[in-house]
């Protein structure tokens, strides 16, 4: 069947760029936010009331719409939550699969299988800067199993990407428990020493050191921007000159900041996490005394130091900070006692998070690997039910 017989509505989005209202409660999403088939709101641009109707005038989204991204890149599609105070950003299109014909999330889950994301990319090519034009999306082939089929299978992969979206939220809430508990600790402090005191810094390795996707991980500077951690899942393997590797090898309580993209912004390794080497545009800081480093690390994280990153940057054109800069502060800096109980209480913290997110990745192989073989009636969905427990669900 065509997508626009099991659709509707296929509506396009307004092809030009919706005017920012920083204090808005709307978002028009675009084709940056769609990561990983989800929301990145911290990439979509808040926009007000009055902005959010003008862009929603030919079709108001509603909870269960699918947003389809037909352009830079084509592909990635995300389903809109219930609390839509969404609008469809450029390059999109929006979708509102019939009730009567489809699940809108079966249909979800089959737009993002691999057979779809690769007729999609087909269908693109051929053009300087590939794109898809609404008429291709109307005409787009898809085959759907009878629709009691499509809610067991919906069913199956939503209950894994429910179990990874309360990980996710478990995690936040964490992160932000640790943050409060150092903000607290740094207001009962009076003493103040210079950060450049506290660490080392080693700039990241180049990629002229990079070979070929192979082994250890590369930490880039896009993989710390999104989230209060490194997502992992989207580290690509390298291989590197033994040499080279054991330099950079990150480590268990090795503090990674960002030099330029977004300056300032940390991630820290914890226990657990894959090996992985940190490219240029990154500073590794490594705290002279080890339990200084979880404060050291909630503190680059807060508003002071956001605060003094802006400042530093001020009249540069192309915002960056050499490690020298990034350094170049002063911060509180408790009691060795106050240090060794806040380190204790940060990882006990560290670890749930780190053990949510480990689950996440085994959750997320699950699905990737039942997706295709439920969408192809390869795999029984009894059998995909039993395999999806297995995994955690």
């Amino acid at each position: 069947m065509r997508l626009d017989a099991v659709c509707s509505h296929v509506v396009d989005c307004e092809h030009k760029t919706a005017p920012i209202d920083e204090s808005g409660e709307y978002f028009a999403v675009g084709t940056p936010a769609m990561r990983d088939h989800r929301i990145e709101y911290a990439e979509a641009r808040r926009i007000s009331r009055d902005t959010f109707e003008a862009w929603t005038r030919r079709l108001r989204p509603q909870p269960g719409d699918l947003l389809l991204a037909r352009e830079a890149p084509v592909g990635p599609i995300v389903r809109l939550p219930e609390s839509a105070h969404v609008a469809p950003g450029q390059r999109t299109v929006l979708l509102r699969p019939d009730a009567a014909a489809t699940s809108s999330t079966y249909l979800y889950y089959l737009l993002r299988s691999p057979r779809m994301q690769a007729e999609l990319l087909l269908k693109a090519e051929g053009s300087t800067v590939h794109h898809l034009n609404v008429a291709d999306i109307r005409a787009l082939e898809v085959d759907l199993p009878p629709l009691a089929e499509q809610q067991a299978i919906a069913e199956v992969l939503g209950a894994l990407d429910d179990k990874i979206a309360a990980n996710t939220a478990l995690a936040e809430s964490l992160t932000r428990l640790s943050a409060l508990e150092c903000r607290a600790l740094a207001a009962s402090t009076t003493r103040s020493v210079p950060l450049a005191d506290l660490v080392t810094t080693q700039y990241g390795v180049t990629t002229s050191a990079v070979v070929e996707p192979q082994g250890t991980g590369l930490v880039r500077v896009t993989d710390i921007n999104k989230r209060p951690w490194i997502e992992w899942d989207s580290v690509p393997g390298c291989s590197l000159d033994k040499g080279v590797r054991e330099k950079y090898l990150l480590n268990p309580g090795d503090i990674v900041v960002a030099r330029m993209a977004d300056p300032g912004k940390a991630a820290w390794i914890s226990l657990g996490d894959p090996p992985a080497v940190f490219a240029s545009y990154l500073v590794r800081l490594q705290a002279t005394i080890e339990y200084h480093a979880p404060f050291i690390y909630e503190f680059l994280r807060g508003e002071q130091y956001r605060r003094y990153c802006e400042g530093a940057m001020q009249g540069s054109v192309q915002k960056n900070m050499n490690a020298k800069v990034i350094v170049g502060t002063t911060m509180p800096l408790p009691d060795r006692a106050a240090l060794r109980e806040y380190a204790g209480r940060f990882h006990g913290l560290r670890a749930l998070m780190s053990s949510a997110l480990r689950e996440n990745r085994t959750l997320a192989a699950t699905r990737d690997a039942l997706l295709p073989q439920l969408m192809s009636g390869k795999l029984r969905v009894r059998d995909a039910e039993r395999i999806a427990t297995e995994a955690g669900v």
